[in-house]
């Protein structure tokens, strides 16, 4: 592996990746085998445990990252010292160890670590105010923020992330897929936001059942080559269990038969010289999320009216005015601390307005999560009662189902909810909520705890429910995959805006620029703003709601999304066909390759798929 490599590590939960991390940064000896590094390169290390700090401000923490380089910095001043005694014995030995600090000095940019870490710390989403508070009054999320920033002051030659965006909202996200992209050294990666793997990853090596695989390209490709691969093994693993089964019933009907004792013997032989094969990685998909059934609620299902509140002297929201439609999938978003959570709070009701009214429609039956739901498990009940107490109208195989896919499987569903991890509390909280008959779901970060697989799972049980839902959530491939509508909270104020997330960048980046004229109209009220879907306001302090023609929305985002796969789809093909193109130049091509009839014909399949994809992108521009 190179030193300048991005690689994505990837699996489900249990395959081992932070495993194999600490292994490669030489925190853990593996049982057999060796692992080697350049000798003067540096491996920094983030491990999704909380580290242990306390008793120093914020910015002396961070920078408490260049020990090291701060014992450098003293022998330099030591190293000064002694030439500025010309008679000094050790005067020329001191000029040339002088050289070599000042080089290492120099190397990690010590002059200017102050503003460095000042700079890495805003953009992780700390403040001014922060630099000096001591860094025991973090949160541990917080404080695993502090933990990146220490590592990424290092600037070691490889850096080894265990999720680093475990504990990141959206503005942090972007701006570390920023920094990483302009990084100098290598990296490799366990996250699951494919989003970000997408972006900072070059190679994607996937960890299962003790081995890994290596595929070229992001997330996005992996899955696509992945998928590939699976179909190609799922083939063959089927037709040698046909193969087998067909020798084992030629033995069972001819055992007791002396007449055909040799052919017997001889398919024994047979299928004792078979390889078997396991069943492709993948086979085992967790079963889909099926929510039970609900009424149908009224069109108006929640809404704020001159909604305020405070915490003491603090003053959150005030004035806010804030519709949500039967059917809408909407999306809460601003940086940590702009008031999502507590919005989401307000709409749930187990926050009181401090003003103002909250109704809730004809027939409404909310579902609520939030990351503290998992206090009130039951500690002496196992995670399979735990949810069968909560939800005696599911059938065990539902409940097993639904744990399944919330990663319980096995004996994980015997366990003791008090012996259960944050995470694992966390996902069995969501699959409480998830098991009760609802036809509006307010979901408060409902993915931290999932992997890819699990994520996608709820992701297609979300676009497929036929309520409404409001989610807050820091995956972008779910706010773009799921959701109509951003809300974007901040300052006391909920703007509205149409589209997905994405959508939502991109009108913020024109507003930004000039190049649209916010439409978002003036203050209804002096600390809070609501804005319908298309930015009308009618000037008296509350918002003038178009109705909204829902089935067009979709339709619209049906389309973007099948644009957008057959884009990729086409990008993919044409890599690999210009891979093909590439080998086939060579003059020793049917020398060197057996397979070169077989890549032939490779390249001009990949050139027929090609063609058929640009005629389906014709045909759906043409008919969107």
């Amino acid at each position: 592996m190179g030193d300048d490599s991005r690689v994505g590590l990837v699996g489900l939960n249990g395959a081992g990746k932070s495993t194999l991390l600490k292994i490669i940064a030489g925190l853990i000896a593996p049982d057999g085998g060796r692992v080697s590094r350049p000798q003067r390169a540096r491996v920094g290390y983030l491990a999704q445990d909380t580290p242990e700090m306390g008793g120093r401000p914020l910015l002396v923490e961070t920078l408490s990252a260049l020990n090291e380089i701060d014992a450098l910095n003293r022998r330099r001043q030591e190293l000064e010292v002694i030439l500025a005694q010309p008679q000094h014995p050790d005067h020329d030995a001191a000029l040339a160890e002088l050289g070599e600090v000042l080089t290492e000095l120099e190397r990690h940019d010590f002059y200017t670590a102050q503003s460095r870490a000042e700079s890495l710390l805003f953009g992780l989403g700390f403040t001014a105010s922060d630099l000096s508070r001591d860094v025991a009054e973090f949160s541990g999320g917080i404080r695993m923020r502090i933990g990146l920033a220490k590592l990424l002051l290092q600037r070691p030659e490889f850096l080894m992330l265990d999720e680093p965006t475990n504990h990141l909202d959206l503005e942090a996200r972007n701006w570390l897929e920023e920094f990483l992209l302009s990084y100098p050294g290598g990296m490799i990666v366990v996250s699951h936001d494919r989003y970000f793997l997408d972006r900072v990853t070059q190679r994607t090596v996937e960890v299962g059942r003790g081995r890994l695989t290596e595929y070229q390209g992001g997330y996005s490709l992996y899955l696509r080559q992945r998928d590939e691969r699976f179909a190609l093994e799922m083939a063959a693993y089927e037709k040698q269990r046909e193969e087998i089964e067909h020798i084992e019933a030629f033995v069972s009907r001819f055992r007791a038969q002396a007449s055909k004792a040799k052919l017997v013997q001889s398919r024994v032989k047979q299928l004792e010289k078979i390889e078997r094969l396991e069943p492709p990685l993948g086979a085992d998909r967790p079963p889909a999320i099926r929510f039970p059934q609900a009424p149908r609620s009224g069109r108006m299902v929640l809404e704020l009216s001159g909604a305020g509140k405070r915490y003491g002297e603090l003053l959150v929201y005030e004035g806010i005015d804030l519709a949500i439609e039967r059917g809408g999938r909407i999306a809460l978003v601003g940086p940590n601390g702009a008031g999502k959570s507590t919005l989401m709070k307000l709409l749930a009701g187990v926050e009181p307005l401090s003003a103002g009214r909250r109704t809730v429609g004809h027939n409404v039956l909310i579902g609520y999560f939030a990351q503290d739901l998992s206090d009130s498990l039951d500690g002496q009940k196992t995670v399979l009662d735990e949810l069968s107490d909560s939800a005696r109208h599911l059938s065990q195989l539902a409940v097993r189902n639904l744990l399944a896919a919330m990663l319980f499987s096995g004996d994980d569903v015997l366990k003791r909810t008090g012996v259960l991890s944050g995470g694992e509390k966390g996902r069995l909280a969501l699959a409480k909520v998830l098991a009760q008959p609802t036809n509006c779901l307010l979901l408060d970060e409902p993915t931290n705890n999932l992997d890819i697989v699990a994520k996608d799972s709820l992701l297609e049980a979300l676009q497929s429910y036929p309520g409404t839902v409001v989610i807050v959530s820091h995956d972008r491939y779910i706010l773009n995959q799921l959701v109509e509508e951003v809300i974007e909270v901040g300052q006391g104020r909920a703007l509205r805006y149409l589209g997905n997330y994405d959508d939502y960048l991109v009108k913020k980046e024109q507003m930004a620029a000039g190049t649209v004229a916010p439409t978002l109209g003036s203050a209804a009220r002096s600390a809070a703003t609501s804005v319908s879907a298309n930015g009308d306001h009618n000037g008296k302090g509350a918002v003038k709601r178009e109705p909204i023609d829902r089935e067009a929305q979709r339709k619209q985002q049906r389309v973007a999304r099948a644009r957008r796969d057959l884009e990729a789809a086409i990008e993919s093909k044409e890599a690999r066909r210009a891979q093909l193109a590439s080998e086939m130049a060579d003059p020793n091509f049917y020398l060197t390759r057996k397979d070169a009839h077989d890549l032939i014909g490779d390249y001009e399949t990949l050139g027929r798929e090609i063609d058929q994809l640009y005629n389906d992108l014709v045909k759906l521009d043409a008919n969107p």
